[in-house]
């Protein structure tokens, strides 16, 4: 699946075991797929800031709400840029330490984020092309795969943007 004329969908769902973040995505004339997703504590602040900034930039626009989901659609430009965002805080031990951070990419106060983010991500679907998730998972990409590209690109978003430890 290439990131090239998709339809992204950001997407809060709140389900028995918790709030869950969704990145949606339905290439031309194919079913939407959940592409990446996450949940745990803090997942609903980093959806709302998430909105918040996404609103701000003019790069979101509100779709649905219903008692057990919002989502809202994402510009085709920036869809790729909050995959890899995701994927990078998919993992972390308090994502909210990277909430401040997102506007930063968004606005590329670091220089190259938007293009280091959205490779993320087409590394994540490229890796998980090799080695795709059982289909109990649900998701596009091969959740183990995400967990390794998100700690490496921690890692390198510490080295090449000087980043404090996160």
């Amino acid at each position: 699946m290439s990131v090239e004329a998709r339809q992204y969908r950001l997407v809060l769902r709140n389900t028995a075991r918790g709030p869950s973040l969704q990145l949606r995505v339905a290439p031309p004339e194919a079913r939407e797929v959940i592409l990446v997703k996450m949940g745990g504590k803090g997942v609903r602040e980093l959806f709302d800031s998430m909105v918040e900034v996404l609103r701000k930039y003019g790069y979101i626009e509100e779709e649905a709400e219903t008692p057990t989901m919002k989502a809202y659609r994402i510009k085709q430009e920036i869809g790729p840029v909050v995959g890899g965002y995701i994927v990078l805080v998919r993992r972390a031990r308090d994502p909210s330490a990277w909430k401040p951070l997102f506007e930063d990419f968004i606005a590329e106060k670091y220089v190259g984020a938007k293009v280091v983010l959205s490779h993320v991500l087409s590394l994540s679907e490229a890796l998980s092309k090799l080695k795709p998730p059982s289909k109990r998972v649900r998701m596009q990409l091969n959740p183990k795969i995400l967990d390794g590209v998100s700690a490496g690109t921690k890692v390198l978003a510490r080295k090449l943007w000087g980043l404090k430890r996160i």
